[in-house]
Formats: C-alpha cells, sequence, structure tokens
C-alpha cells in the first residue's frame, strides 16, 4: 500500500489552465503557508506527493520556489510538466488527450509496490494530522475510497474560522486503485467510470465516509467556489482557543 497526494497546481478549471502570474505567487504562498504545512504534521510522513502543472510552468521561477518549500521538508515528491491527472468539468476539450498525457506523466512517478490510495488535494486546502494514519487503517475492497462531508473552513485574510458541510463529497477524496490499474492510463480511465466531479465519489465508489473535522479549506480571496458566506458554510468558532486547537490539529499554530 502506498498513499499518494495528488496536488493540481495548474492546468484546470480555465481555458488556458493558467489564471495569471499574480495568482500563482499567491496559490504558492497558500499552499506553502497551509496545504504544506498539514503534510509536514501527518503523523504517518510514509506518503508520496505528486504535484502537477502545466508543461509551461517547468521554467516558472515560482515553480523553483514551490520545489524549495518541498525540498525543505524532506518529502518524498515528484512534479510532472503534462497537466492534471484527472477529468476537467469545466473544460471538456481538455480531457481529449488525458489517456495520452497520463501515460507520460505515470512513467515519471516511482512504481510502488500494492495499493495505491491516491488523495485528491487542492493546493489550498489542509488536512488533519491524522489523515494519512486514518486511511490506511481503512482495508483495501473492490472499487475501494474515502470521502468527507464536515470539515471546516479558514478565511487566512479574516482570521475567521467556521465549519462547512457538503452535500455528498468535499473536493478531498481518496480512491483505491490496484497497482496494475494506476500504473496504466487505459485501465485508470475505464476504473474511474466517467468521474468528473468529487460529488460522484460516493455514487461510483464503495466509499467510507470518514469523520468530521477532518479537512479544512482556506478563504484566500481568489477562490473558485469557496467562499466565505457560502450555503455549505454553518456555524463559526468565535472561541479563540477552541479556533486555536482545531487550527493545531491542521498543523498551523
Amino acid at each position: 500500500m502506498k498513499v499518494i497526494f495528488t496536488v493540481p497546481f495548474t492546468g484546470k478549471r480555465t481555458e488556458t489552465g493558467f489564471k495569471g502570474q499574480d495568482w500563482y505567487d499567491w496559490r504558492y504562498e497558500i499552499f506553502k503557508d497551509y496545504t504544506l504545512k498539514s503534510l509536514e504534521a501527518q503523523t504517518d510522513k510514509d506518503f508520496f506527493l505528486w504535484l502537477t502543472f502545466r508543461p509551461e510552468e517547468k521554467d516558472n521561477p515560482t515553480t523553483k520556489k514551490i520545489k524549495e518549500a518541498v525540498d525543505k521538508l524532506g518529502i518524498d515528491y515528484k512534479m510532472t510538466f503534462h497537466g492534471i491527472n484527472f477529468v476537467d468539468d469545466m473544460q471538456p476539450k481538455r480531457n481529449e488527450d488525458l489517456e495520452e498525457r497520463y501515460s507520460k506523466m505515470i512513467k515519471e512517478i516511482p512504481h510502488f509496490e500494492g495499493e495505491i490510495y491516491e488523495v485528491m488535494l487542492d493546493s489550498d486546502d489542509m488536512l488533519c494530522k491524522e489523515y494519512v494514519e486514518t486511511i490506511k487503517k481503512k482495508k483495501p475492497k473492490e472499487r475501494g475510497a474515502c470521502h468527507m462531508r464536515d470539515g471546516y473552513i479558514y478565511s487566512n485574510i479574516q482570521d475567521r474560522l467556521a465549519q462547512w458541510t457538503t452535500p455528498n463529497s468535499n473536493q478531498n477524496y481518496m480512491i483505491v486503485f490496484p497497482n496494475d490499474v494506476y500504473y496504466n492510463a487505459k485501465k485508470r480511465l475505464k476504473y474511474l467510470k466517467g468521474l468528473e466531479s468529487h460529488e460522484q465519489v460516493p455514487i461510483l465508489f464503495n466509499s467510507t465516509e470518514l469523520l468530521g473535522g477532518m479537512f479544512c479549506s482556506i478563504v484566500h480571496g481568489q477562490n473558485m467556489s469557496t467562499e466565505w458566506g457560502h450555503q455549505f458554510m454553518k456555524e463559526e468558532i468565535y472561541d479563540e482557543v477552541v479556533k486555536k486547537n482545531v487550527l493545531n490539529y491542521f498543523g498551523i499554530y
């Protein structure tokens, strides 16, 4: 078994897959200060980090900064420059060469033994310290997966924390892949059965819902969909001690 975090930086959602250099610089800061810290804080550090980019970002100075930030933590990782490794529900044309692109990028990823527990993690999200430890306790099952509905959102601009509940599954889900399926583009796409969005995970897979409070999305002013005051936002947490303890659970001190 190997846990692989897939973090898509660029190459998704918009027509070009890139929202500009200012956005890229800002996203690097969010990733460094929040997402990366939550990975650094994992109680079980036996995992692999896969960062995906467009080819155009290979020589971008900010990409070098991302690499340097990850290098400092000693995390086992790889950066690939063939675009994202999953279906883009916002840009259907981008999916036309997904099999070809995945065939290229997967050759650059180490061949781990056993089942692959692939976790989708956006570059502005956090997972709790015990996330890796928790999913590793889930025994592999046919078309297995794990999803979450209840967690938190944190506005780093306003320093405000609130509870968050999605109807089906939030964007940070895990899918269990048989080894031969994960390392074969054609088999992988067939296995995913047309998965286009995180909401479909509990429908298309034999998925287990994890306990609440294991994810936290950052509201930083440049989000595509996660906004303060969104209908999925629930109770705000005003108690400063409770807020500090929750953020500590995600590696933010």
